[in-house]
């Protein structure tokens, strides 16, 4: 019986440095009774390239490091282009900033809980929303933005020095409030399985319920059930579209006045002005994106 292989990916310098020593944790523990290689990112972009190319030779891939680097290490595998039962199962070791994967799936921070767990842990088949931007394929696991919470997540990442959260945030609060003011809000042309809806600010497509900051896009919202959510946020005053804004990631919009819900298949989204994009807490571009949900895509172990 041939032993179950893992490699790890981690971004050294996630955690103020601290993924590197939860890597090696990692391994020593699981190198026990398995395979394990260990591989670290270089730049942003190289964990994608890592699964992509040792996707076919190992059983299990852990990430760790931060939403950024699990999405990465997601993106590399959905590369491949196999089904979710061909691909290797991905775990991830939170080690980052953000880490609204933790509160979306419950996963465990415990580097030697996690070590224990992982060789009888079960995997589950989660949803992954594909966004085409460019003539590429980017996959989120968590949630695409559009708009203002785009802005926000941009301004930041580029003044990110530490763990972010919800006290990160209230750090930052003058700089953000200032790049939403200065935010000229195009209207976003919004079209949802071919029918053309009406234009919005702001168009939010979570895959989970909680993200970010802990605010709740949609309550309902479930990366298991096969459906993609689209939240949209009409046009409204200057002041109570910078209130929305922070609502979208602190106490969530549901219920919120101007904030339309539906389900949907496919989204077409584009804009006459430039409007920023973000999947997964992480800036990739500007409109227009075209939007689908891939059910089932990537074997998660959830430990």
């Amino acid at each position: 019986m041939s032993l179950t292989s893992y490699l790890i990916i981690v971004n050294p310098v996630s955690g103020k440095g601290s993924a590197r020593r939860r890597a090696k944790v990692l391994h020593d523990r699981l190198a026990k009774s398995a395979t394990v290689h260990v591989a670290e990112t270089t730049r942003r972009g190289s964990a994608v390239e890592i699964a992509a190319s040792s996707g076919s030779e190992v059983d299990r891939i852990i990430a760790v490091g931060g939403d950024g680097t699990l999405n990465e290490v997601m993106t590399g595998l959905m590369s491949l282009g196999r089904p979710a039962e061909q691909t290797p199962a991905l775990g991830f070791l939170p080690s980052g900033t953000a880490n609204a994967a933790v509160r979306a799936f419950g996963f465990n921070r415990d580097v030697e809980e996690v070590a224990r767990a992982l060789p009888t842990v079960h995997t589950r088949a989660v949803d992954v929303g594909v966004v085409r931007i460019k003539d590429e394929d980017r996959p989120f696991l968590l949630w695409c933005g559009t708009g203002f919470d785009a802005v926000l997540i941009d301004e930041l990442n580029t003044s990110r020095t530490g763990r972010m959260g919800v006290r990160g945030l209230l750090r930052r609060t003058p700089r953000v409030m200032r790049a939403l003011a200065r935010y000229p809000a195009p209207l976003i042309r919004t079209e949802i399985d071919g029918r053309r809806v009406e234009d919005a600010v702001s168009v939010i497509m979570p895959n989970v319920a909680e993200v970010a900051f802990g605010g709740t896009v949609v309550d309902t919202a479930d990366p298991f059930d096969g459906r993609l959510d689209v939240v949209a946020i009409d046009p409204a005053s200057r002041s109570r579209l910078l209130r929305l804004s922070i609502r979208i990631l602190t106490s969530g919009l549901s219920g919120a006045r101007g904030a339309r819900h539906q389900l949907a298949t496919r989204v077409h989204l584009s804009a006459d002005g430039t409007v920023p994009v973000q999947l997964d807490g992480e800036p990739v571009g500007v409109l227009p994106i075209s939007v689908r949900l891939q059910p089932g895509a990537i074997r998660l172990l959830l430990t």
